[in-house]
């Protein structure tokens, strides 16, 4: 018998694929159709047997790397590399959560994979989030619960949260707008109706009831704050519904979503606010940094409230790497890149101190410092790539597809940063640099398409197809 594994064969709570093969007299060959993941391939030989030779083929996703993020801090260049990587062995014939365990498409971990994508592959990788969509809908239960993973023959248990973020803003809303591709609309859209009106219910005030599903889980880690963060998400899915409804010409349904936002919004901060932090009356825990962080990137959080969510931010590290990138995304929006930056690297710097590892982890270390079985390829992690492009970088679409897109570049520390992002309506450019108070913006504008540049403080200005460097103090 020879067995055949690789390095991280353990790199779950269990071991996962290996392969065996008993040999026969003579010559003879086999290879081991079962894909396997690592750094390394082990074989243990029995005494007696001649190798002859040893192959491997590497096997993957239909899409290619765009040129990675680099800038003059090699931690956060390498951080985006490894991101993109761990990204990409979780792309099959579905996202996966992690190619150690399960391989199952867990969408919590999808909705954080299909942002990622955007920023860092090809356009083919659209299609599998796209397959995902359908698949996630197609498995309705009859009761209008939806559930993953999915597709499924043993599991039909609802994590509440994780569908939530599924239907909502950064799942089938950016989906759509970063695609271009709205073919799936029309076909889920009374599914989802259904899902966030007859399974969802509101109280007297509009605030959404806490469901606990099957499994009430909002984060891998402890202070996690449900009320806060289930209002929330509800309020993000609705957003996503209402630009669905009016997309297909249903008014009547986009009014009515739009009450149901107005009595969050009016309500949000009666109910949750104590002055210094978001936090539900019947939670006991320590100030939830991922509760802080959904109300500020949701909208319901107002600007007046910044200075002390911020602190919060700065003293309270309770989130997982998936929900970190909320996190990090509600300090970029207060305009806080330095600290951004600053709380990534602290987050991290013990994740890329593994110098024998080329992927991020399902928690902020392995073994004992990990979460859930601790495995080492989670791409629900690589929420900072999407940042380091979309927030440093400073690059967002303003219309579907990229046809019309934003550079508002938060460099924070930072001296230098430059990306590229491979839309469907052509390969976007930006390099920024700051030297003292000026900042330079290079940036290449597919054909018929329009960009605007913000800088700092700025004024939009408005450029077309063609290579632009633009400069101004900052």
């Amino acid at each position: 018998m020879i067995k055949m594994q690789m390095d991280n064969y353990l790199g779950g709570s269990s071991p996962n694929v290996r392969a065996e093969y008993i040999t026969r007299d003579g010559e003879q060959e086999y290879e081991s159709l079962g894909w396997m993941n690592g750094h390394e391939v082990w074989y243990v030989i029995p005494e007696g047997v001649e190798v002859m030779e040893v192959k491997y083929r590497e096997t993957g996703y239909n899409t290619e790397f765009v040129t990675p993020f680099r800038c003059n801090d090699p931690f956060y260049t390498e951080l985006w590399k490894r991101a993109a990587r761990t990204l990409y062995v979780t792309m099959r014939d579905t996202y996966m959560d992690c190619p150690d365990r399960e391989r199952s498409q867990w969408w919590g971990d999808e909705v954080n994979e299909l942002g990622e994508a955007f920023y860092a592959l090809t356009p083919s990788s659209h299609q599998l989030a796209l397959k995902g969509i359908h698949e996630l809908m197609n498995w309705q239960r009859s009761d209008g619960v939806i559930f993953s993973p999915a597709p499924a023959g043993n599991w039909n248990r609802e994590l509440p949260l994780q569908m939530l973020a599924s239907v909502g803003w950064y799942g089938f809303y950016t989906q759509y707008f970063y695609s271009a591709d709205s073919s799936f609309v029309p076909v889920i859209y009374d599914r989802l109706k259904k899902y966030l009106h007859e399974v969802w219910k509101t109280d007297e005030n509009g605030l959404v009831i806490v469901r606990s599903g099957e499994w009430s889980w909002g984060d891998w880690g402890q202070n996690i704050d449900i009320g806060v963060l289930t209002n929330c998400w509800y309020y993000l899915a609705l957003k996503a519904e209402r630009e669905f409804a009016l997309q297909l010409g249903k008014k009547a349904d986009a009014v009515m979503i739009e009450g149901m936002m107005k009595k969050i919004t009016d309500n949000f901060d009666a109910r949750f606010w104590t002055g210094v932090a978001y936090r539900d009356p019947s939670y006991k825990g320590e100030n939830d940094d991922r509760s802080q962080a959904m109300a500020i990137v949701s909208g319901l959080a107002s600007k007046d409230k910044y200075p002390a969510l911020r602190k919060v931010l700065k003293k309270e590290y309770h989130a997982s790497p998936y929900m970190e990138k909320y996190v990090l995304e509600a300090l970029f929006m207060m305009n806080d890149a330095d600290f951004a930056l600053e709380r990534m690297k602290k987050n991290y710097g013990h994740m890329l101190s593994y110098q024998e590892y080329t992927t991020l982890f399902e928690g902020w270390g392995i073994g004992e410092e990990g979460f859930g079985g601790g495995t080492i390829n989670h791409a629900w992690s690589g929420g900072a790539l999407t940042m380091l492009s979309q927030k440093v970088c400073g690059i967002e679409p303003t219309s579907p597809g990229f046809r019309t897109f934003k550079v508002t570049p938060q460099m924070g520390f930072l001296k230098d940063a430059s990306t590229t992002i491979a839309s469907v309506n052509g390969d976007i450019q930006v390099s920024v640099s700051v030297k003292g108070r000026k900042m330079t913006v290079k940036v290449s504008v597919p054909e018929g398409v329009t960009a605007e540049v913000i800088f700092p403080k700025g004024k939009p200005l408005t450029v077309s197809t063609g290579n632009h460097t633009l400069e101004r103090n900052i």
